[in-house]
């Protein structure tokens, strides 16, 4: 199995919407930052190359909504979805799955784009889409929480076109790659386990976005059920060293990754590289 990061985005987001209650004389320890209260993330999307499958995890923003609305994700960085897969040696349409954590915009918005016609395309025309059937409810059905992270036309066309498959249980969908679910920060939040010959790694999505999220109680206030956030990461975590999971970060503008210890302080992490 070759993992082989791409990355779409870099932006910036309020730390008080990626840290919630924690003060910003605790997370200015991980984040040098003026006084907007800005800090980096990035969009770190996956290819996995198995014997026989090309695996995409995520997709980042793609390019359908308007210029006020890119404005205020205040993006730096940007490449098409397309031009990072073909920077990384592949072709798009030889891409055989593509796996959402979840459907807010900046994990799926690029999976569909639009073409300069000003109709949709299909970035991975020959991809299965995998994402839990929970999260495509809530996506259909949003709460007032997350209505304004979800846009039908990210992922309509793609069940139109019979390309959506949906999830509903924690299985192993491809071959060398199983799916944790989690609902704190989303219902049916779905997390690739990719079991490698070195070490299981958890592409961590919005469960533990990044290193300095490995701490049970820094959870995100747009995490829609927190206490349960927190729950769900200390049971986590304990396994991850137990059974040596390490993380892939997909917002640490910093960190691609981290081996997860427990010390005297809690669970931290310890950066690594996934190659």
């Amino acid at each position: 199995m070759k993992i082989i990061q791409i990355i779409t985005e870099a932006w910036k987001i309020d730390a008080g919407v990626a840290f919630g209650v924690i003060p910003r004389s605790i997370w200015s320890r991980f984040y040098d930052v003026g006084e907007d209260n800005l800090i980096p993330l990035t969009n770190r999307c996956l290819l996995v190359e198995t014997s026989n499958r090309l695996v995409l995890i995520e997709t980042g923003f793609g390019n359908k909504r308007d210029e006020k609305y890119y404005q205020y994700k205040y993006i730096s960085e940007r490449t098409s979805l397309a031009h990072a897969i073909q920077n990384a040696g592949y072709k798009t349409d030889s891409v055989t799955d593509v796996i959402f954590t979840h459907l807010h915009d900046d994990h799926c918005g690029g999976a569909v784009i639009r073409a300069q016609s000003g109709e949709s395309e299909i970035v991975c025309p020959n991809a299965k889409h995998w994402v839990s059937k929970k999260q495509w409810e809530s996506a259909m059905n949003p709460n007032k929480r997350e209505a304004a992270a979800y846009f039908a036309e990210n992922i309509l066309p793609l069940h139109e076109n019979e390309l959506m498959c949906f999830v509903e249980k924690e299985e192993e969908i491809i071959p060398g790659i199983s799916v944790l679910l989690r609902d704190g920060h989303t219902a049916g939040q779905m997390l690739p386990l990719l079991h490698t010959p070195s070490r299981k790694w958890l592409y961590a999505s919005d469960f533990i976005p990044s290193i300095s999220h490995i701490s049970p109680v820094w959870v995100a206030s747009v995490d829609v059920m927190p206490i349960l956030a927190l729950e769900e990461k200390e049971i986590f975590l304990q396994k991850a060293i137990e059974e040596n999971i390490g993380l892939i970060f997909e917002h640490d503008y910093c960190n691609e990754a981290a081996t997860v210890v427990k010390s005297i302080k809690g669970f931290e992490g310890v950066p690594t590289s996934i190659r």
